[in-house]
């Protein structure tokens, strides 16, 4: 009797460190700095583990500012008064700087002034519309201010880049949010803001993905934003492998929002994936009918129509309409430059190509 009760005992704890195993084993290294802010994240405690990722962080401010000039280093320190004067003393002598602004826009986020952090973020977004880190602490920012739509596109634009930012106070920030976000009572959670949350958190812990998918179809359910949730589930879906599964929700989420840029330019990965070029074609072409001033769908579309089909005369179609929508649109002319010179049209190409250079060289064109 005694053999089998240990017998027993060793097979259960052999079945539970598999489960512990691969449980962790889901998760990136960046969790597993801090014990105990690991030991309340795996108990769901998002908000107090995120707190104590950063308490983490905190301690002595290593280097001077010859060695921190935009006062990151600082912040992630907990020195805020630090670096608020390295960050401004860096815009005194560049007021074009980029980092520093950011730092000002995570300190105010830090004092839980959102508005604040928002205009400081909302400065640096203005000229670089895809600075990643810019807008993802400005959906945290918005999420904060009761702002969700803007959040959610805020993350959109951010994660579409396929980075998680740089700076490594994002997933605590994230992480907290969510889990206090989530702590509200049910009828008034922003569920699908919730499912964008757990989205980014999936880069760092793939179980975040199933969490984010029951987020998602709970939105679905409730009407909150259902073409941006399945357009979550579909990313899931890919990320796990499940191309056919994924290109089913991002088709539904054109059924819904028939302009959704970011659904088309996903059905055509999906499509790439499961080797339909007719099927991506059209899609990636549809991307960029639904978006034609965004430079972001300038190479998936040329690389597709232009490079993989050879469609010359589409290509100068689409960049056409999109000069018409913004003359100003340096990348459309190089393209349509491009296109030009394929179609024999030397004289057409020529005129884009200069249009493109000046542009560049104004440093108004994109």
């Amino acid at each position: 009797m005694r053999r089998l009760t240990i017998l027993v005992l060793a097979i259960a704890l052999m079945v539970g460190w598999g489960v512990a195993y691969q449980r962790l084993s889901q998760m990136g290294s960046e969790l597993f700095r801090t014990p105990r802010a690991l030991a309340l994240y795996l108990r769901g405690q998002y908000g107090l583990a995120a707190r104590a990722y950063r308490q983490g962080q905190r301690g002595h401010v290593w280097g001077d500012y010859n060695n921190d000039q935009s006062g990151f280093w600082a912040l992630r320190a907990g020195d805020l008064p630090l670096a608020q004067r390295r960050a401004t003393t860096t815009l005194m002598l560049v007021p074009a700087a980029v980092e520093p602004r950011v730092t000002l826009g995570e300190i105010e986020l830090e004092r839980e002034q959102f508005r604040q952090a928002l205009a400081h973020l909302g400065e640096i977004l203005a000229r670089q519309p895809d600075h990643v880190d810019a807008l993802l602490l400005s959906a945290v920012a918005s999420a904060r201010a009761g702002d969700h739509a803007r959040a959610i596109d805020a993350i959109n634009r951010a994660l579409r880049h396929n980075t998680a930012g740089t700076r490594d106070t994002l997933l605590s920030r994230f992480m907290e949010v969510a889990g206090d976000l989530a702590a509200e009572p049910p009828g008034q959670r922003p569920l699908c803001l919730l499912a964008h949350l757990h989205r980014y958190l999936r880069v760092f812990d793939e179980a975040s993905g199933l969490v984010a998918m029951t987020y998602a179809r709970q939105a679905i359910a409730a009407g909150d934003r259902p073409a941006d949730a399945y357009l979550t589930i579909g990313i899931v879906h890919d990320k796990r492998g499940e191309y056919v599964a994924a290109l089913g929700a991002m088709q539904r989420a054109i059924a819904i929002e028939p302009r959704h840029a970011e659904a088309y330019r996903w059905a055509a990965v999906e499509a790439g994936r499961l080797h339909d070029p007719a099927l991506e074609y059209r899609m990636i072409r549809a991307a960029f009918v639904a978006a034609p001033t965004d430079p972001f769908y300038l190479a998936p579309v040329e690389r597709v129509v232009m490079t993989w089909f050879g469609d010359a005369r589409t290509m100068a179609a689409l960049m056409q309409e999109a000069i018409d929508r913004d003359p100003g649109f340096a990348g459309a002319h190089e393209r349509l430059a491009r296109a030009a010179e394929a179609l024999g049209d030397r004289e057409r190409a020529s005129a884009h190509k200069r249009l493109a250079t000046e542009l560049r060289q104004s440093r108004n064109g994109r």
